[in-house]
């Protein structure tokens, strides 16, 4: 298994969530971060976790989620848990081909990650292509890179404040990969 996480083709690295787990130094947000390099760029190019792969990913299969979550995602078929964050992390995959998606959970760490994640992002190369800045809405940005077989969209919707006192799904990230050709036909057309 690899000792550090790549994110795309930008050369910013974070600790992988098995070397972070050894030292004891990953919080939640980082965990939550590497699950997009770690799992979903290889679902976004047709390699999902399954039951075989997910003990080498550091998730577990699991058919109980929040109901929030379920509810939220109800086309999503196939779930996965980080070990090392159970209750608050999620992967879900299978509700279209390539598609992704990171889910926070019971945590009132809700701004932590979220801030986080987006910084990492830009620090990665990923640029903002679309921020909702409508003030008492939820947060909603589209951060896309080019890679070389297309281009890494990844979508980052979140409350701006916890809710349900942090019971239930407080925010999440969807990955796709998105042809070049598709992409720069609908940006060429606004």
């Amino acid at each position: 298994m690899r000792q550090m996480a790549v994110l795309g083709i930008m050369g910013l690295l974070v600790a992988s969530p098995s070397q972070a787990q050894a030292a004891g130094t990953a919080d939640l947000a980082t965990r939550f971060f590497n699950a997009i390099p770690d799992v979903c760029f290889q679902t976004a190019r047709g390699k999902p976790p399954t039951q075989e792969t997910a003990a080498s990913l550091l998730l577990e299969s699991t058919s109980e989620v929040p109901p929030t979550v379920k509810a939220h995602f109800n086309r999503v078929p196939t779930w996965f848990r980080l070990k090392a964050q159970p209750d608050e992390v999620f992967i879900g995959v299978g509700d279209s081909p390539g598609a992704c998606h990171v889910v926070l959970a019971n945590t009132k760490q809700t701004v932590e990650v979220r801030t986080k994640v987006a910084a990492l992002l830009k620090a990665g190369g990923f640029q903002v292509v679309h921020e909702n800045t409508i003030p008492g809405s939820d947060i909603d940005m589209l951060f896309v890179s080019k890679a070389p077989d297309g281009y890494m969209l990844i979508s980052l919707q979140a409350p701006r404040n916890v809710v349900q006192d942090g019971i239930g799904d407080q925010g999440a990230v969807h990955v796709k990969l998105m042809p070049a050709a598709m992409f720069e036909s609908m940006f060429s057309k606004r």
